[in-house]
C-alpha cells in the first residue's frame, strides 16, 4: 500500500488538472465580470477546451493567461476561436523571454457586439477576390459596390472593405489592399503563427474593421473591444520606421505631397518633337497622348476604365478634381500625416511660425485636429 502511495507521489501531478483547479479558485471573479445571458459553468468549459486544443497555453504565463480570460469575461466573448482567441506570444520579462497570452477579440465577436450595442444600424466587413466585380468611385458613391461570383473561382484575396450605417442613416465605409493588410501583419509579434496563419481572412477583416472604428461615433468600452490586442503590435517601432523613412525638411515633405498632384494644364506653345517622351500613366490608365489636348475621357470610357478595379489605399487623401492645390491644402494634409504619425503640435514646421505664414500654420493646425480646413480669403 505504501508503495503505491509513493509511486503516486512520484508522479508529477496533470498540468490540465492542475490548471483546472486554479482556474476553479476563480470562478467567483469570472462570474462576477460575466454578462447574466453567459453561465460561467459554460464560459469556464470554453477556456478549459481553449488550453487543451493549444498545450503552449498551459507552459505559458500563468498570471497573462487567467487576465486574458477575465478581459474575455468582461467583454461577455467566449474564446472559442470564432468570438475570440487566446493568443500566444513572446515577451521580455527581466533578462528572460517568457510566453505570455493576450486575449483577441475576433471578427465575429467584434461584429456581434456592435450590433447589440444600439450604436449603429449595421455593420459589416468582407474579403474582395480577383475576379469579383468591386468599384467604389470617392465622393460619388454611398458605399462599395461588390458583385462576387459565388459559384465560380473568386481567386486570392486582394482586399477588404468594412461599411457601417449610423442610426441618421448615414453610411461610412473604409477599404484597404492586401499590401495594407500585410503591412500590419508585419508588425505584429505573431505574425508568423497564431490567428494570422490559421485565420489570414479573419484577420483581414478585423484589421479594416479597426481602421473604420476610428471614424464610427462608438462608445470607449467598444472601442476598448477593438484595441484589446494592441499588446500583439509593435506600433511604436512602425512609427519610429516611418518618421525615419519620411521627408524631414517642410520642402521635402510639400515634394512629396507634390507627387500625388494631377497635371498641370498643357503649355500653350507647340513642344518639340525631341521634348515628345512617351510615359505610361500611374495605375490602369492608358499612356498620355503626344499632343497637349488636356481633355478628359469620356465618361462612359472612363466608367469602364474604373469597373471592378479595385481602387488604390489613399486616392481619398489628394482629390482628383482641382489641376492645383494651394499652399494651404498642403499645410491641411501636413498635418494630418503628423497626426496619423502620432506626433504632437510641436510638430508644426518651423517655416509655418514665419510673418506671412498664417494662413498656412492655422490650416497645420485644423488638419492636426481634425478639424474642416479654413477657407483661404
Amino acid at each position: 500500500m505504501s508503495a503505491v502511495v509513493q509511486q503516486n507521489q512520484a508522479q508529477p501531478a496533470n498540468p490540465i488538472a492542475k490548471l483546472q483547479e486554479q482556474f476553479d479558485t476563480r470562478e467567483a471573479s469570472f462570474k462576477a465580470a460575466l454578462p447574466a445571458h453567459i453561465p460561467v459553468e459554460r464560459f469556464m468549459r470554453v477556456v478549459m477546451t481553449a488550453t487543451q486544443r493549444n498545450p503552449d497555453l498551459v507552459a505559458a504565463d500563468r498570471v497573462s493567461l487567467f487576465n486574458s480570460a477575465l478581459l474575455a469575461a468582461q467583454d461577455g466573448l467566449l474564446p472559442d476561436g470564432r468570438e475570440g482567441a487566446l493568443v500566444i506570444y513572446n515577451t521580455k520579462k527581466g533578462n528572460d523571454w517568457i510566453k505570455s497570452v493576450q486575449w483577441m477579440p475576433m471578427i465575429a465577436g467584434i461584429l456581434k457586439k456592435c450590433r447589440n450595442s444600439g450604436e449603429l444600424s449595421s455593420v459589416e466587413a468582407h474579403t474582395v477576390h480577383a475576379n469579383d466585380k468591386f468599384s467604389y468611385r470617392i465622393g460619388i458613391d454611398e458605399q462599395p459596390v461588390h458583385e462576387p461570383d459565388w459559384f465560380g473561382e473568386r481567386g486570392a484575396v486582394v482586399g477588404v472593405y468594412a461599411v457601417a450605417k449610423l442610426k441618421d442613416g448615414t453610411r461610412v465605409s473604409e477599404i484597404m489592399g492586401r499590401t495594407e493588410i500585410e503591412k500590419v501583419r508585419a508588425i505584429s509579434k505573431s505574425k508568423d503563427k497564431g490567428p494570422w496563419v490559421d485565420w489570414w481572412e479573419e484577420m483581414a477583416r478585423k484589421t479594416v474593421l479597426r481602421r473604420l472604428s476610428k471614424r464610427l461615433p462608438i462608445s470607449s468600452d467598444l472601442d476598448d473591444l477593438i484595441r484589446r490586442d494592441d499588446a500583439l503590435y509593435d506600433f511604436d517601432g512602425a512609427r519610429q520606421d516611418a518618421q525615419q523613412r519620411a521627408p524631414r525638411s517642410l520642402a521635402g515633405k510639400m515634394d512629396a505631397l507634390a507627387g500625388g498632384m494631377t497635371k498641370a494644364p498643357a503649355i500653350e506653345h507647340q513642344p518639340r518633337a525631341e521634348d515628345v517622351v512617351d510615359q505610361p500613366a500611374a495605375g490602369n490608365e492608358k499612356a498620355a497622348p503626344k499632343d497637349d489636348s488636356t481633355a478628359a475621357p469620356p465618361a462612359d470610357q472612363q466608367h469602364d476604365q474604373d469597373e471592378g478595379r479595385f481602387p488604390p489605399p489613399g486616392d481619398d487623401d489628394f482629390p482628383g478634381d482641382r489641376p492645383y492645390r494651394s499652399a494651404t491644402d498642403i499645410a491641411y494634409s501636413l498635418g494630418v500625416e503628423a497626426k496619423r504619425d502620432g506626433l504632437g503640435t510641436r510638430a508644426l514646421p518651423p517655416d509655418f511660425k514665419q510673418p506671412g505664414r498664417e494662413a498656412e500654420r492655422d490650416a497645420w493646425v485644423a488638419g492636426h485636429t481634425e478639424t474642416p480646413a479654413p477657407v483661404e480669403g
